[in-house]
């Protein structure tokens, strides 16, 4: 039963003695690939062989920048679901085995958009209407322009893009950008920098005109800022707000138990008797999975499942159940606190 499934894991967890279960692999002969690794001080990351063809392909380091995080199983809040992800200075890399065999394999995170959010921005309202000599993007009512002659982010835009057979150059851009979500203007970066900025869907480009021209358009480093930020402690009351509801799904008797305490759940919403995946993911981002053949019950649903947090790390943990039948999903967040 799945209560069985639970003091497995939280003992198993306890003892450290898990094993993270590998991402599926369809059968086939390995391809081995040159691992790539760089002797650059403070990179310690290599490319996952799973990203290495694209990184090269598409643009390498100035597009992408150097890794920086292991290739892991991390959740996607927006498409709901657990993939193969390396993260790098400018962009995150995550692998969709459902397209496989198309160019749509490996897709881009939405850095951009999410930078802003982490930032507390909103995306900014509609400009006026077309501004000659600019791209005008009609999806979300902003030019992008050049900065100075020929040179700038319209010029850097349309120049650059993911090489995916079929598509235009148009196209290919905005597979690598995206839409703009703000207009050109000046704003301070990360390292400081006070230059004119633009930010896209999945990237920022900065103009900095005392560079050399081929390097007068420099795209920010999202994905180190993004997880820098993440790295930060929160405040206790912080974290305990920004701890997410759970989703077909209690808990009890809180979502932000001091360490120690052991909380119940409920979970509900699946086909009687239908087997059932448990996936567990660490404050650290571990991903861990027992699939064991166990079972949700008649009722669809299990209540009063316990689960002692003595011994967790401190911090947002996912508890998640998958139904192999229905697909359906149920989670419970909880933060553990010092």
């Amino acid at each position: 039963m799945i209560r069985r499934m639970l003091g497995l894991a939280t003992a198993t967890l306890a003892v450290a003695a898990l094993v993270v279960q590998p991402r599926p692999t369809a059968a086939a002969e390995p391809i081995i690939l040159e691992t790539q690794c760089f002797d650059v001080p403070g990179i310690v990351e290599c490319l996952d062989d799973d990203f290495l063809s694209y990184w090269r392909n598409n643009g390498g380091l100035p597009v992408f920048g150097y890794p920086i995080t292991e290739a892991a199983d991390q959740y996607n809040v927006d498409s709901d679901g657990f993939y193969w992800t390396q993260w790098l200075e400018r962009n995150r890399f995550e692998l969709h085995p459902e397209n496989a065999g198309t160019p749509y394999e490996v897709l881009l995170g939405l850095l951009g958009k999410e930078r802003l959010s982490q930032l507390g921005r909103e995306i900014e309202p509609r400009e006026a209407g077309p501004v000659e000599g600019c791209l005008w993007f009609e999806q979300t009512g902003h030019n992008v322009c050049n900065q100075a002659g020929n040179l700038g982010f319209k010029s850097y835009w349309q120049s650059h893009g993911l090489k995916i057979e079929g598509l235009d150059t148009y196209a290919r851009s905005l597979q690598l950008f995206g839409l703009p979500l703000t207009s050109a203007q000046t704003e301070t970066n990360a390292n400081g920098d006070t230059v004119v900025t633009q930010w896209f869907e999945r990237a920022r480009l900065e103009w900095h005109p005392n560079n050399p021209d081929e390097f007068k358009v420099l795209l920010g480093l999202l994905g180190k800022e993004i997880l820098d930020d993440v790295s930060e402690p929160l405040p206790p009351a912080e974290q305990c707000a920004q701890t997410p509801d759970p989703v077909s799904a209690n808990i009890r008797p809180t979502k932000c138990p001091q360490v120690g305490t052991v909380v119940f759940f409920d979970f509900y919403g699946f086909q009687p008797n239908e087997e059932v995946i448990l996936w567990v993911v660490d404050p650290a981002g571990e991903v861990y999975k027992f699939d064991d053949g166990d079972r949700i019950g008649a009722s669809g649903s299990i209540e009063n499942a316990e689960w002692p947090t003595a011994g967790s790390e401190t911090g947002l943990w996912l508890i998640s159940l998958e139904g192999k039948s229905s697909k359906h999903i149920a989670d419970v967040y909880f933060t553990v606190m010092p």
